[in-house]
Protein backbone atom coordinates (compact mmCIF):
# COMPACT_ATOMS: atom_id res chain seq x y z
CA UNK A 1 0.00 0.00 0.00
CA UNK A 2 0.89 3.57 -0.77
CA UNK A 3 1.47 6.65 1.98
CA UNK A 4 1.51 9.57 1.75
CA UNK A 5 2.37 12.45 4.51
CA UNK A 6 1.22 16.01 4.31
CA UNK A 7 3.43 18.27 6.65
CA UNK A 8 1.38 21.24 7.11
CA UNK A 9 3.50 23.96 7.61
CA UNK A 10 1.37 27.02 6.35
CA UNK A 11 0.42 28.87 9.62
CA UNK A 12 1.08 32.68 10.01
CA UNK A 13 2.22 32.69 13.67
CA UNK A 14 -0.06 35.23 14.50
CA UNK A 15 -0.21 33.69 18.41
CA UNK A 16 3.44 34.09 18.56
CA UNK A 17 3.96 36.76 16.78
CA UNK A 18 6.47 35.02 13.40
CA UNK A 19 6.00 31.66 11.38
CA UNK A 20 7.12 29.54 13.92
CA UNK A 21 7.64 26.48 11.20
CA UNK A 22 10.34 28.58 10.38
CA UNK A 23 11.72 29.21 14.04
CA UNK A 24 15.52 27.21 14.51
CA UNK A 25 15.43 24.41 17.07
CA UNK A 26 19.53 23.74 17.37
CA UNK A 27 19.76 25.25 13.99
CA UNK A 28 16.93 23.67 12.18
CA UNK A 29 13.71 24.88 10.99
CA UNK A 30 10.83 23.70 13.17
CA UNK A 31 9.37 22.08 9.96
CA UNK A 32 12.53 20.33 9.24
CA UNK A 33 12.07 18.38 12.44
CA UNK A 34 8.65 16.52 11.42
CA UNK A 35 10.31 15.77 7.49
CA UNK A 36 13.67 14.04 9.25
CA UNK A 37 11.12 12.02 10.89
CA UNK A 38 8.98 10.65 7.99
CA UNK A 39 12.58 10.39 6.18
CA UNK A 40 13.13 7.30 8.40
CA UNK A 41 10.11 5.54 7.96
CA UNK A 42 10.19 3.55 5.12
CA UNK A 43 6.23 2.95 5.16
CA UNK A 44 6.36 6.52 3.87
CA UNK A 45 6.96 6.83 0.18
CA UNK A 46 6.03 10.60 -0.62
CA UNK A 47 5.37 13.89 1.46
CA UNK A 48 3.43 16.70 0.50
CA UNK A 49 4.89 19.66 2.00
CA UNK A 50 2.18 22.78 2.63
CA UNK A 51 3.62 26.04 3.03
CA UNK A 52 2.86 29.77 2.94
CA UNK A 53 2.45 31.11 -0.90
CA UNK A 54 5.00 33.74 -0.36
CA UNK A 55 7.45 31.14 1.04
CA UNK A 56 7.05 28.51 -1.38
CA UNK A 57 10.26 29.40 -3.41
CA UNK A 58 12.24 30.57 -0.85
CA UNK A 59 11.90 27.58 1.33
CA UNK A 60 14.61 24.79 1.32
CA UNK A 61 13.84 21.18 2.19
CA UNK A 62 16.26 18.55 2.77
CA UNK A 63 14.84 15.07 2.13
CA UNK A 64 15.94 11.64 0.76
CA UNK A 65 12.15 11.44 -0.27
CA UNK A 66 9.99 13.22 -3.08
CA UNK A 67 8.76 15.95 -1.60
CA UNK A 68 6.06 18.34 -3.53
CA UNK A 69 5.77 21.76 -2.11
CA UNK A 70 2.36 23.17 -2.06
CA UNK A 71 0.39 26.46 -0.84
CA UNK A 72 -2.15 26.36 1.77
CA UNK A 73 -5.28 27.76 2.24
CA UNK A 74 -6.60 30.35 4.17
CA UNK A 75 -7.23 27.75 7.33
CA UNK A 76 -5.61 24.32 8.10
CA UNK A 77 -8.77 22.67 6.92
CA UNK A 78 -8.37 24.12 3.35
CA UNK A 79 -4.36 23.77 3.63
CA UNK A 80 -5.25 20.01 3.89
CA UNK A 81 -7.76 19.96 0.87
CA UNK A 82 -5.14 21.79 -1.19
CA UNK A 83 -2.75 18.62 -0.50
CA UNK A 84 -5.00 16.13 -1.04
CA UNK A 85 -6.17 17.60 -4.16
CA UNK A 86 -2.29 17.39 -5.53
CA UNK A 87 -1.88 13.73 -4.39
CA UNK A 88 -2.12 11.87 -7.62
CA UNK A 89 -2.38 8.00 -6.18
CA UNK A 90 -2.41 6.98 -2.86
CA UNK A 91 -3.61 4.73 -0.56
CA UNK A 92 -3.18 6.18 3.09
CA UNK A 93 -2.07 9.42 4.24
CA UNK A 94 -1.02 10.93 7.44
CA UNK A 95 -1.51 14.45 8.13
CA UNK A 96 0.77 16.15 10.68
CA UNK A 97 0.89 19.87 12.02
CA UNK A 98 4.77 20.17 11.57
CA UNK A 99 4.21 22.79 14.83
CA UNK A 100 4.60 19.34 16.73
CA UNK A 101 8.15 19.00 16.14
CA UNK A 102 9.10 15.87 18.38
CA UNK A 103 6.55 12.96 16.83
CA UNK A 104 7.69 10.28 17.58
CA UNK A 105 8.29 7.38 14.22
CA UNK A 106 6.32 5.44 16.42
CA UNK A 107 3.29 7.41 16.23
CA UNK A 108 3.37 7.16 12.23
CA UNK A 109 3.89 3.70 12.02
CA UNK A 110 0.83 2.71 14.29
CA UNK A 111 -1.36 5.14 12.75
CA UNK A 112 -0.79 3.47 9.55
CA UNK A 113 -0.77 0.23 10.73
CA UNK A 114 -4.27 0.65 12.03
CA UNK A 115 -5.27 1.95 9.04
CA UNK A 116 -3.96 -0.77 7.15
CA UNK A 117 -6.06 -3.13 9.60
CA UNK A 118 -9.25 -2.07 8.24
CA UNK A 119 -10.02 1.30 10.24
CA UNK A 120 -11.05 4.10 8.65
CA UNK A 121 -8.67 6.70 10.56
CA UNK A 122 -6.25 6.67 13.30
CA UNK A 123 -5.59 9.60 15.79
CA UNK A 124 -2.73 10.09 17.63
CA UNK A 125 -4.60 10.68 21.16
CA UNK A 126 -3.18 11.42 24.66
CA UNK A 127 -5.38 10.19 27.56
CA UNK A 128 -6.31 12.99 29.66
CA UNK A 129 -5.12 12.38 33.48
CA UNK A 130 -6.54 15.60 34.15
CA UNK A 131 -9.88 15.99 36.21
CA UNK A 132 -12.37 18.13 32.83
CA UNK A 133 -14.70 20.71 33.98
CA UNK A 134 -17.49 22.16 31.50
CA UNK A 135 -17.72 25.02 31.86
CA UNK A 136 -20.09 27.99 30.86
CA UNK A 137 -20.22 31.99 32.03
CA UNK A 138 -17.52 31.21 34.27
CA UNK A 139 -19.69 28.57 35.68
CA UNK A 140 -19.03 25.09 36.55
CA UNK A 141 -21.65 23.29 34.51
CA UNK A 142 -20.37 19.56 34.73
CA UNK A 143 -17.39 17.59 35.66
CA UNK A 144 -16.47 15.31 32.45
CA UNK A 145 -15.47 11.67 32.79
CA UNK A 146 -11.67 11.54 32.86
CA UNK A 147 -11.47 8.28 31.78
CA UNK A 148 -13.47 8.56 28.40
CA UNK A 149 -11.58 12.01 27.33
CA UNK A 150 -8.47 11.98 25.19
CA UNK A 151 -6.37 14.96 23.79
CA UNK A 152 -5.93 14.53 20.47
CA UNK A 153 -2.51 15.38 18.85
CA UNK A 154 -1.46 14.74 15.15
CA UNK A 155 -0.01 12.55 13.41
CA UNK A 156 -3.44 11.96 12.19
CA UNK A 157 -3.72 8.96 9.55
CA UNK A 158 -6.61 7.81 7.00
CA UNK A 159 -7.97 6.05 4.24
CA UNK A 160 -6.93 8.50 1.58
CA UNK A 161 -9.91 8.19 -0.24
CA UNK A 162 -12.47 8.88 2.43
CA UNK A 163 -10.53 11.40 3.96
CA UNK A 164 -11.22 13.50 0.33
CA UNK A 165 -14.89 12.34 0.27
CA UNK A 166 -15.15 13.88 4.13
CA UNK A 167 -13.57 16.97 2.88
CA UNK A 168 -15.35 17.35 -0.03
CA UNK A 169 -18.85 16.69 1.82
CA UNK A 170 -17.64 19.11 4.38
CA UNK A 171 -16.75 21.68 1.57
CA UNK A 172 -20.13 21.28 -0.12
CA UNK A 173 -22.36 21.83 3.43
CA UNK A 174 -19.90 24.64 4.83
CA UNK A 175 -19.03 22.29 7.56
CA UNK A 176 -14.99 23.46 9.37
CA UNK A 177 -13.52 21.58 12.03
CA UNK A 178 -10.19 22.17 13.83
CA UNK A 179 -8.75 18.62 12.60
CA UNK A 180 -9.90 15.84 10.21
CA UNK A 181 -11.07 13.29 12.15
CA UNK A 182 -13.66 15.45 13.03
CA UNK A 183 -14.72 15.73 9.26
CA UNK A 184 -14.43 11.35 8.98
CA UNK A 185 -16.80 11.29 12.00
CA UNK A 186 -19.49 13.68 10.71
CA UNK A 187 -19.07 11.27 7.40
CA UNK A 188 -19.94 8.16 9.52
CA UNK A 189 -16.58 7.05 9.38
CA UNK A 190 -14.88 4.79 11.75
CA UNK A 191 -11.95 6.18 13.86
CA UNK A 192 -9.64 4.68 16.25
CA UNK A 193 -6.79 6.30 18.91
CA UNK A 194 -2.80 5.46 19.00
CA UNK A 195 -0.82 6.20 21.46
CA UNK A 196 0.35 9.92 21.85
CA UNK A 197 2.40 11.62 24.50
CA UNK A 198 2.94 14.64 26.94
CA UNK A 199 6.19 15.40 24.56
CA UNK A 200 4.44 15.33 21.36
CA UNK A 201 2.87 19.46 22.11
CA UNK A 202 2.30 22.02 19.57
CA UNK A 203 4.01 25.24 19.37
CA UNK A 204 1.59 27.67 20.10
CA UNK A 205 2.63 30.14 22.41
CA UNK A 206 6.47 31.36 23.58
CA UNK A 207 6.37 29.57 26.25
CA UNK A 208 6.14 26.68 24.37
CA UNK A 209 9.20 27.51 22.20
CA UNK A 210 10.96 28.11 25.10
CA UNK A 211 10.36 24.01 26.46
CA UNK A 212 10.48 22.72 22.68
CA UNK A 213 14.06 24.71 22.69
CA UNK A 214 14.97 22.75 25.68
CA UNK A 215 14.21 20.05 24.35
CA UNK A 216 15.84 20.12 21.07
CA UNK A 217 18.90 20.77 23.07
CA UNK A 218 18.47 17.79 26.05
CA UNK A 219 18.30 19.71 28.75
CA UNK A 220 15.84 20.35 31.45
CA UNK A 221 13.33 23.39 31.19
CA UNK A 222 13.65 24.23 34.56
Amino acid sequence: MKVTAVLLAAGKGSRIGEKKQFIKLKGEPVFQYSLNTVNKIDLITDIVLVLPEEDLERVKVFSFKPVKKVVGGKERQNSVYNALKEIDNTDIVVIHDTARPFATEKMFIDGINNVKKGWDGSVTALKARDTIKKVKDRKVVQTLKREELYIIQTPQTFDFRKLKDAHEKALKEGLTGTDDSFLMEKSGYRITVNEGSVLNFKITTKEDLVLANCLAKGRAPF
